[in-house]
């Protein structure tokens, strides 16, 4: 890949960038009414497109870590070297592709459909199965197919940077505590309408009166909305695995873009964040979308 084509890239995100922080603008004077004019409860397509809107964050974690695993195995390293690093990349993809089962059927996803669905154990260990683990292989069979001598550090850098982005939304998530729009909706007393600015009490009491789980009150930022915009960085990355993608760079952007703006719509659809929630997670996850565009340019300079 010359610099030229990466530097094409970089035009997209930055509109993108542009484009989402108007719409925070407007969700910070707007949120309320905005929110109350979509709302559309128990909405069975909006939980269905929200549901595939998460699928390809951890689907592609388990694909490059197949990649990773398949070039650390097909190394001259040690056996025993060999044996520990690939186990341990194994190991990393069992787990993920297990936590991407399980998101698919909690209450935000398919649970919202079918309640018995969140938290089933056993029903995220078949999706995991069906959906997300046959990917490793994937990953290694085109893997086994490439002569890139930097697929390797591309896939664990690819990886390293949606383990963080998972992590940073986690962490962010737990510091607001801003209640959801369906929750507000209700009228209990005491839920209110919170900008995204400010940093709510911890609600224990509130979860307690009402029965509410404490993801009632993990608004701000939508975790859909970041995870959904990495999908930039992963149509990006499967240039590496697709050579006949790589003149199409920026249509891959927007695709990515195009997909996340639709996710984010069925989340205010279905009542779970306001327009600002949505806009800033875009805009954090884009932010490492940018992280993972400056590395990956370090890995190949």
């Amino acid at each position: 890949m010359n610099r030229t084509a990466q530097t094409r890239a970089v035009s997209p995100l930055a509109i993108m960038a542009a484009i989402l922080a108007a719409l925070l603008l407007a969700g910070t004077f707007f949120d309320a009414s905005i929110a109350k004019t979509l709302y559309m409860p128990h909405n069975v397509a909006a939980t269905l497109v929200t549901t595939v809107g998460i699928y390809p964050f951890t689907a592609a974690m388990v694909l490059f870590l197949g990649v990773a695993c398949q070039r650390i195995v097909k190394t001259g390293k040690a056996p025993a070297a060999k044996a520990l690093l690939g186990g341990i990349v194994a190991l990393v993809a069992l787990f993920v592709g297990f936590v991407g089962g399980a998101s698919l059927v909690d209450t935000d996803c398919l649970g919202g459909i079918v309640p018995a669905l969140n938290k089933n154990y056993a029903v995220s260990a078949v999706i995991s199965l069906l959906v997300e683990y046959p990917l490793f292989y994937v990953g290694w069979r085109l893997a086994d197919k490439s002569d890139d001598k930097l697929l390797l550090k591309r896939s664990l850098c690819l990886v390293a940077v949606l383990l963080v982005a998972f992590a940073f939304l986690q962490i962010t998530k737990g510091i607001f505590n801003r209640p959801r729009y369906r929750v507000v909706a209700e009228g209990l007393e005491g839920v209110g309408f919170v900008p995204w600015f400010r940093i709510s009490p911890k609600p224990t009491d509130l979860m307690a009166t009402y029965g509410l789980d404490a993801g009632e009150f993990r608004s701000f930022p939508s975790g859909h909305a970041i995870l959904s915009i990495s999908t930039i960085s992963i149509l990006l990355s499967l240039t590496w695995l697709f050579p006949t993608l790589r003149d199409k760079r920026n249509q891959l952007c927007w695709a990515g873009f195009a997909f996340a703006v639709v996710v984010m719509l069925t989340r205010l659809i279905l009542g779970a964040h306001y327009l600002s929630d949505v806009s800033a997670g875009a805009l954090i996850g884009l932010g490492f979308v940018f992280v993972y565009d400056v590395l990956q340019r370090r890995i190949t300079s």
